[in-house]
């Protein structure tokens, strides 16, 4: 979302100027191309353009790029001028725009309109601002085409979408393009195949992962990292059912939010029933289930559960975006005056989580904007918004404030970590919830006999595992480290004489226990004795990113040390040092 700071400033004007050279290039070599609308986003710009019967590729772009830098280099102003909604709307019909004209049609009659024109080449409807003529527009380059909706309703055309990115200088703009190539490098679906944790099949259906074995091990681990945060801090482990009554999505709430929710009739009962797209009406009524005084709060439950989304089909990737998430979620019912201390346990927790994996983290303070959508009256929503930003500043958290980043029932702390490359993610989440138990009447008993309301709230440290499964793929580039790597150790024999001493070696990896970052973590390691040559068997070693890599030979079993090969080096130690030395890797 562009703020109105960000519009003024002039790397926001370079890119909005680099969308109206990109349409003027378009038009010079496809006449008659009808356009829809060319913003500036971050890092660049893009244009959805409706190309009729002809098929763009991006082995186009090097033609259409080449021509944008001729119009640039011919240093035209941008000129802005005003027109009448009825002048406005002729000129979209004269030149056969229909996505303008829509677009005009749409604004309110008394709207002043602009358009923009680019030197006597290029004239758009357009809000601006602008550079003043092409020679100040920076770096830039067109990278992709894609396909876009109109209006992002998939019922609509599908246009033709041209990115590019842009920057101030072309040092930026090839730091940038570095960068890129990187993330393609630590592309986790690539990572996903390559290291055998997961994939997808048509016959499942899109969105929908399967986890092998090693991927099954990755996320296991993942989720005992995080449940052991609120495990040490008295949460207890429930279990709910993935399918339940609409009704109680439509006493939540939930079932004008998710109107994509897959529902069907029980032939045997005639109940109507929707798989969860969320657990924490299930939890309400665990809560509900029997009578509670002052004195048994806070509650608190956790529960790693998955949970349904119809997203849209093109807007689904490997992990990142998935229709079955898996949530380490939790939910916690307190009364007023326990808010603060719940609050400082899970800001703590985040912050000691993602300091353990090596990610920095930024504060997101997420509030409602001015539209529907929201359950709960505005006085809830003001008490729950103070409440939210006094944590922030009682526990000196950094962080800037999100409008209209909220969830439906609620304000909340979004955790943005980030990772290797500079990229920020929004994982762990902490959300305070004044509607939801009103909703469903919940109460307890108060120190004086009346009966009150409790306050919930929501947490994941990590989200969706799956959505964290890719960012932390990315962010190690596969190589996982020990504690959560689904194969540790890998023995790599050489020749058929060292058996005996193999067996000394995996005695030794048997008495290996990591107990950071959880408890009882036990060492997996495989033998790789196929007659395979050496180098052959450590380039299969190597493509699984394994952290440690045994090389055992007559040598080593003669001597009573081991070859070591990890990621940045290679040693040789002792029989005898090898379970210490492992624990520090």
């Amino acid at each position: 979302m562009n703020t109105p700071e960000a519009e003024n400033n002039d790397l926001y004007k370079m890119r909005h100027t680099l969308s109206h050279v990109l349409a003027a290039a378009v038009t010079e070599l496809y006449p008659n191309v009808k356009f829809g609308i060319g913003p500036a986003i971050d890092n660049g710009f893009y244009y959805d353009i409706d190309f009729g019967d002809i098929k763009l590729s991006d082995a186009d772009l090097p033609k259409i790029e080449k021509k944008m830098r001729g119009i640039v280099a011919r240093k035209l102003p941008m000129t802005r001028r005003e027109v009448s909604k009825k002048d406005a709307l002729a000129w979209a019909r004269e030149h056969q725009q229909k996505y303008k004209v829509e677009l005009i049609e749409d604004l309110p009659a008394d709207e002043t309109i602009t358009f923009y024109d680019l030197g006597d080449i290029f004239t758009d409807l357009c809000k601006g601002p602008h550079v003043a003529n092409t020679s100040e527009v920076g770096a830039f380059k067109l990278v992709r085409v894609a396909g876009a909706y109109w209006r992002g309703d998939e019922k609509r055309e599908m246009l033709t979408r041209i990115y590019g990115v842009a920057f101030a200088t072309e040092e930026e703009l090839a730091d940038y393009l570095k960068r890129q190539e990187e993330a393609k490098a630590r592309d986790h679906r690539k990572l996903g195949k390559e290291l055998d944790l997961f994939c997808f099949s048509n016959l499942v259906g899109s969105g929908l992962p399967l986890f092998t074995p090693r991927g099954t091990i990755l996320r296991d681990l993942l989720n005992e990292f995080t449940q052991s945060y609120r495990i040490n801090r008295g949460y207890k482990k429930v279990c709910i059912p993935h399918i339940a009554n609409i009704d109680l999505y439509k006493t939540s709430g939930h079932y004008e939010k998710f109107p994509e929710m897959l529902q069907f009739v029980s032939q045997e009962s005639g109940d109507h029933l929707a798989l969860k797209p969320v657990s924490c009406p299930h939890h309400s009524q665990i809560f509900a289930s029997s009578p509670r005084s002052y004195k048994d709060l806070p509650i608190k439950y956790l529960e790693t559960t998955m949970v349904y989304r119809d997203e849209r089909k093109g807007e689904l990737g490997g992990l990142s975006r998935v229709r079955a998430i898996t949530q380490d979620d939790s939910h916690v019912f307190c009364t007023e005056d326990q808010i603060g201390d719940i609050f400082g346990e899970l800001i703590e927790s985040a912050k000691d989580l993602y300091a353990k994996i090596d990610m920095k983290l930024r504060l997101r303070l997420s509030f409602r904007d001015d539209k529907d959508g929201y359950i709960g009256t505005p006085e809830m929503w003001q008490k729950a918004e103070t409440a939210i930003k006094e944590m922030a500043d009682k526990f000196k958290m950094d962080y800037f404030i999100g409008i209209g980043e909220a969830a439906m029932y609620g304000p909340k702390m979004d955790f943005m970590a980030v990772d290797a490359l500079g990229r920020e993610w929004q994982l762990a989440t902490v959300q305070l919830d004044y509607a939801l138990p009103t909703r469903f009447h919940l109460e307890y008993t108060d120190a004086d006999g009346s009966k009150k309301t409790p306050i919930m709230i929501h947490c994941a440290l990590i989200g969706s595992i799956e959505r964290f499964m890719s960012v932390y793929l990315e962010h190690t580039a596969g190589w996982l480290p020990l504690w959560c790597a689904p194969e540790n150790v890998r023995i790599l024999t050489v020749g058929d004489q060292v058996n005996d001493y193999v067996s000394k070696i995996t005695a030794e990896l048997d008495s290996v226990v990591l107990d950071e970052p959880i408890k009882n973590n036990k060492l997996r390691y495989t033998i790789d004795d196929t007659t395979d040559s050496l180098g052959k068997k450590i380039r299969r070693a190597v493509d699984f990113k394994i952290p440690v890599i045994i090389i055992v030979g007559a040598k080593d079993a003669k001597e009573g040390i081991v070859s070591l090969r990890l990621r940045d080096k290679e040693e040789k130690i002792k029989l005898s040092n090898l379970a210490e030395y492992i624990k520090g890797v």
